[in-house]
This record gives structure tokens, sequence and C-alpha cells, in this order.
């Protein structure tokens, strides 16, 4: 499956609405400290770092690198400003004049809901840890994002305050990077264009430090290749010249399948807490076994583009060892339903750790005026129509097979005809939607020769001063909504980024990056780079804090 990518906050309120679920977003406005700017006269010369992206990880990242004031930032977002796109209304009176929203239910035992608790309670194999985050996969109550005694959500602007804007930290929307301007291998700034009145002007931007991409797991990989960081073959189609041959850019492409099984439930106009993450030994106890066997026999070049990258093979094959022990684990979930004790009865069956990986590449026919190419390659690994079909199985036991029988269930789809395991596959494979907007793994943060992108400290391999800080790094995706994920990447990228400033300081020669590390691909981590700055300064005093440099042999050194 190939699309033409177009982001918009259109698009996540449509996905939103056709999974039943809550749409969370992260967009400029989400940048409380920043100065918004609207035109390019406005930036400074130069920033210390120049952020692609301005999202989840981009404004966190942001955020952080400028609280002390010391050093400038400068976000560049495609999007427009919130206020322009997304026009709310709130209606006070929607729940009533005097009454609170489920008062008068005990906290999370809402009708509807404990049958279904009860129901799982009697499927062989499922569990129910006392801490999502512990035991078993299994039943739980989520952690509430919402306190109960005085109705006070916790989001991301509890964790980054209100305050005056910072002067050192600027953001400007509607603004598209080309391209990352590169010097002799090290990322110097980047090219940006804006369109006003049908007139697009380029526009380029110095990085004194470094340059930042967290433009997503969707056009991070897009801005690599339009600066030449990339799969040659795929460059070369382009008419680009490649800079760095990097095969695994764009490559190993993750994203949830979600499956809608309609059966109906008890009711309730409630939506608790309540989910069910189960491992496949839950989900098919007799069945389980020989799925994890056929993965490990399975031919795994077979699953992938015939041209694909040897070093992007040797990736995937690692993680499908990895995933085949999984799928016999009881440890690791495969299968997610949110439990929200409505009547609905489209309930969509998440497959958590899918086993397809499909690709993010520059449209060559006209790589810098069109969207990416994104090719889900959805259910091509067969294994992922098998396990699809055994969570529909498992969703008839459930509801057929146990207590909840009493309520008179019935299948709406995909219909009670529908019986061999056969005629099950063709309806997943006719219904199975290949995205919960959770795109990952395009940038992947794995070794060079495992198809990997960037190190363990989010550096590009074979580029200086360029990090990538998005969900592209997740090599496998997460058995759960990647956002949480996303934070956790983009507040350790900024640790990194803010260990690497407090042991280097200012001075001129610490902004260089060592060119020629101990890896055999050449590339460097950050404490490489800390041991050649030691050697480049020669025991001489640095801003580091009064701390002396010591020693240790000879680097090659370029900016």
């Amino acid at each position: 499956m190939a699309l033409n990518f177009l982001g918009s906050v259109t698009t996540l309120a449509i996905l939103a609405a056709t999974f039943n679920t809550p749409c969370v977003v992260a967009l400029p406005t989400s940048a409380f400290h920043a100065r918004f700017l609207n035109d390019s006269i406005h930036l400074r010369p130069s920033y210390d770092y120049v952020i692609v992206g301005g999202g989840t990880a981009g404004l966190t990242v942001a955020d952080r690198l400028t609280e002390d004031g010391k050093h400038t930032v400068l976000v560049i977002e495609n999007g427009p400003l919130v206020a322009k796109s997304v026009n709310m209304v709130y209606d006070e009176q929607f729940w009533g004049k005097e009454s609170k929203v489920y008062a008068g239910w005990p906290s999370f035992q809402y009708p509807g809901l404990v049958p279904q608790i009860e129901a799982f309670r009697e499927m062989p194999g499922v569990e129910f840890p006392p801490d999502s985050g512990a035991g078993r996969a299994g039943v739980y109550w989520f952690p509430t994002f919402m306190d109960p005694k005085n109705v006070q959500r916790s989001y991301a602007r509890t964790g980054h305050y209100d305050n005056l804007n910072r002067s050192n930290y600027d953001l400007i929307t509607e603004s598209k990077v080309k391209n990352i301007v590169l010097d002799d291998g090290t990322a110097t700034g980047v090219v940006f264009q804006q369109t006003k009145l049908n007139v697009t002007t380029d526009y380029t931007i110095k990085a004194d430090k470094e340059v930042i991409l967290a433009a997503g797991a969707v056009h991070t990989p897009q801005v690599l290749q339009l600066s030449g960081i990339g799969p040659k073959k795929i460059l070369d189609s382009a008419g680009i010249d490649t800079v760095v041959d990097l095969p695994g850019v764009g490559q190993n492409f993750q994203d949830h399948p979600v499956l809608p099984v309609a059966i109906t439930r008890p009711y309730s106009i409630a939506i608790g807490n309540l989910g069910a993450w189960l491992g496949m030994p839950a989900i098919s106890p007799d069945r389980h076994e020989d799925i994890a066997a056929k993965l490990d026999a399975q031919d795994h070049a077979a699953q992938l583009p015939p041209d694909t990258d040897p070093t992007v093979i040797a990736g995937y094959e690692a993680q499908m060892k990895a995933l085949a022990a999984a799928i016999r684990s009881p440890n690791t979930a495969f299968y997610g339903l949110t439990v929200t004790g409505s009547p609905t009865p489209g309930r969509g069956n998440t497959l958590l750790h899918p086993l397809s990986r499909g690709s993010v590449n520059v449209n060559t026919t006209d790589p810098y005026n069109s969207e990416p190419i994104v090719d889900y390659r959805a259910l091509s690994n067969p294994l992922d129509t098998d396990i699809l079909v055994e969570f529909i199985k498992f969703a008839r036991r459930y509801h057929f097979n146990t207590s909840l029988a009493a309520y008179g269930p019935r299948e709406m789809a995909p219909g009670l005809g529908v019986v061999e395991d056969e005629d099950i596959a063709d309806y997943v494979r006719g219904t199975a939607t290949p995205t919960q907007y959770h795109p990952s793994g395009t940038c992947a943060m794995l070794p060079k020769e495992l198809g990997g992108v960037v190190d363990e400290s989010l550096r590009v391999y074979g580029v200086g001063r360029l990090r990538v800080v998005d969900a592209g790094i997740i090599p496998m995706l997460p058995g759960a909504n990647t956002c949480q994920t996303v934070y956790a990447i983009a507040e350790k990228a900024a640790d990194i980024i803010k260990a690497i400033l407090l042991r280097l300081g200012d001075d001129d020669r610490c902004l260089r990056v060592c060119a020629d590390g101990d890896r055999k691909d050449g590339s460097v981590d950050d404490a490489q780079i800390l041991d050649a700055i030691d050697s480049q300064l020669g025991g001489e005093d640095c801003a580091h804090g009064g701390r002396k440099i010591r020693s240790r042999g000879t680097s090659t050194w370029r900016r």
C-alpha cells in the first residue's frame, strides 16, 4: 500500500474519528516559551541549534535546550499555528446545567465495564497484573491522566511551564525545510522555503552547533534524502548527488495496524481506563507456537522488496528473531484493546508488533516539490494476517464462550458466516487499516551494518553535527501509543546534548566534530568526540568548569 503523504490537522482528525480514539497532537502553539515569527526577516543570521520540526519531539528538545538562556534555538515548522487551523467551540451546557459527569458512579465501576472484566477472567491465560508497567501482559487499568479529586489533567503543558517568551528561542511556522547544508560532511545549517503571495523563496539559516531533525518518521527521511544522505540507488534515480550512502534512511517503516471487529456488548456510555494488552499465548493458546516456528523458518529477505540493501535485510532478520521469541512469551503484548464499555460494536483490535516493513522515500519524479512516497506494505508478511485471524477468533471466544454470552452479543463483522480461517483472512486483508498514526522506524537507532541510521547518541552515521530525535529512531514499534515514547526520546536527546555542552563549554575548538573515530564505519559517538577534544586541546584549559584537558593522541578534525 503506497500513498502520497499529506500531514495535516485535518488528517489527524479524520484518523481520530476513524479509530474512535482521542487525537493527541503537539503543534506549534504548544511551544509556550518561543517567540513566534511569521517572516524570515526577523530571524537571527545564525542559531546554536536549528531544529527541523515543531511537533512533540522538536518542541520538547527546544524547550530543554533554551532553559538556561545561554544557547539560541530556532524551530522551523512546516505547518501553521494551531489557531489558524483549529477553531474549537465549547458548549458549557453540553453535560447539563448542574450535574457533574459520571458523579453518581463509583470510580471505575461504570455500568457495562464490570461484566467485561469478569469475562476476561474466564479466558485461559489472561493475566491481571496489578501494575500496567510490570508483570505479564494482561488486563489492567491504565494510569489515569486526570486527578479524580481536582479534575486536573496531566499533560505536556504541566512539564513545560508558561513563562515570558525566551529571547533565545524562536519558532517560525509555514516554512518547509528543503535540505541540510553540508560542508565537508558536517551539517552547518538548513535551507528552508516560504511561500508568500504565490512566490516561493529559499532562505539559508546557519547552525553554529548542531542541526537536529524532528520532522517525524515520514519527513525526517525525506529531508535526509534531499540532502544527499540515504540509499544511493534512490538518490541516483531522483537525480540527487550522494553525500553519504546510508541505505537505512527511509527503510524499516512501521505503524500499528488496526482491525475492526463488530460485536455488541453490555451497554454503558462510559469510557473507562481499562485496557487489554495480551500476549500471543493468551490470544492463541493452540497456534502461537506454530506462528513463531513459521517466523523462525521464514525467508526474511523474501518479505522485503527485491532490491533491499543487505544491511537492511540483516536488521530485519535480527528483528524477526526477537519477535519470534516475543510471540512465544506471555510478557510481550501483541494484542491491544481499549475496553470502553460503549455499546458501539466497532472495536479496534491493534496489532502491537507487526512483522511487515514498509518505506518512506522521496518521490523520484519530482523530489523537491512533492511529498515523500509512503509505502506501508501492510500485511506484506503473511504472518501478520495469521496473527490478526487469531485476534478475531479470540474476540469470538471472549464474547460467546464466557458470561458475556448472557447479554446476547451479536456479531456484525466479520459475520457469523465467516468461519474458516481463509475466509477470516480475506476479511482481514479487506478491512485492516494500516495505521494508527504511529509512524516509526525510518531512521533506526541500530548498528550501521544492520541498516541503522543513527548511533546511540542519535548522531547520523557519517555526518557531523546532525542528530535525529523523533519516532524515526525507534527500531521496533513499542507495544503502546508512541506519544509518550517520543516525549521520552526527546527528553533523553536533550540530556545527551546538554551533557556535551556542560563538558565542552563554548570554546570554538570544542564545536568541531571528530572525523575518524574507532568504528569501522568511520562514525563517532559523543564519548569519542570528548576524547578527541582532549587530544586536540593538548592539556590546555577549556570552558569545562575548570577541568584540565588531558592529551590522548591525535585526531583529524573538520568543521
